[in-house]
């Protein structure tokens, strides 16, 4: 009993590699799918930042410094796949920002003589976005290589802390600047499902030289240095693609 039954599993056992054979020689593999980048897209990134700033002040003397933060928002942009392998596109950005820096300044008063009271200067860049157009070559099964560039924008919170010889008080005058500048960028994004893509890229902004900037306090208003502001932005991203 015991021969017949391993006998009649060995049969069975045979009969369905046979079966599985011939059905995978029916039906082969199907070919994989390359990725269409033409459509709307809306999706979300993060990353670091670091910035690169300088004052100037009325005398000629300047002053740089810059910080690293973080970044986080979210995008959305059209692409167009043409020529087979090419894309065009746009995007917009818009953004949390964390950068925030200080430094040693000085604050200077005419009527007192021209006086010098020791400062302490502050910059903050608490959003950053941007409009740009992008140019990209498909490649392979899902990869997009691509430049951007267009214009940018960043909210600038400004202040210079000293005491007032003339009160002896504290005095943080202060002043909110939205800038435009303009940005330009490289990345790379890969299709892994879908409807869906990830992306890293880095993107240079520069917002140029404002200024005199006129801080306002509730005490007195005082214009200080010209400001110059860049920011280097690195990060990742997902889209979903519709």
């Amino acid at each position: 009993m015991l021969k017949a039954f391993c006998g009649a599993a060995v049969l069975a056992l045979a009969a369905t590699t046979a079966s599985a054979a011939d059905l995978a020689w029916q039906a082969p593999p199907a070919a994989p799918i390359t990725f269409n980048w033409t459509g709307c897209y809306a999706g979300a990134h993060l990353g670091g930042l670091a910035s690169e700033d300088r004052t100037i002040n009325i005398a000629g003397g300047t002053v740089d410094f810059g910080t690293g933060g973080f970044v986080g928002g979210g995008q959305v942009g059209c692409d167009h796949q043409f020529a087979s392998n090419w894309v065009v596109g746009a995007e917009g950005r818009a953004a949390w920002s964390s950068l925030s820096s200080q430094h040693g300044s000085s604050v200077r008063f005419p009527a007192l003589g021209n006086l010098a009271v020791p400062s302490q200067f502050g910059l903050k860049n608490d959003f950053l976005g941007s409009v740009t157009a992008r140019l990209g070559y498909a490649y392979g099964l899902g990869w997009l290589f691509y430049a951007r560039g267009g214009v940018a924008w960043t909210h600038e919170k400004v202040d210079d802390a000293y005491v007032s010889p003339a009160t002896g008080s504290a005095i943080d005058p202060s002043a909110s600047v939205m800038r435009t500048g303009w940005t330009l960028g490289a990345g790379a994004e890969w299709a892994f499902a879908p409807n869906w893509s990830a992306n890293v890229e880095y993107n240079y902004h520069d917002f140029g030289t404002k200024g005199p900037i006129q801080l306002i306090s509730p005490v007195e208003g005082i214009t200080v240095a010209h400001l110059k502001d860049t920011i280097h932005a690195a990060t990742i991203g997902v889209n979903y693609h519709y």
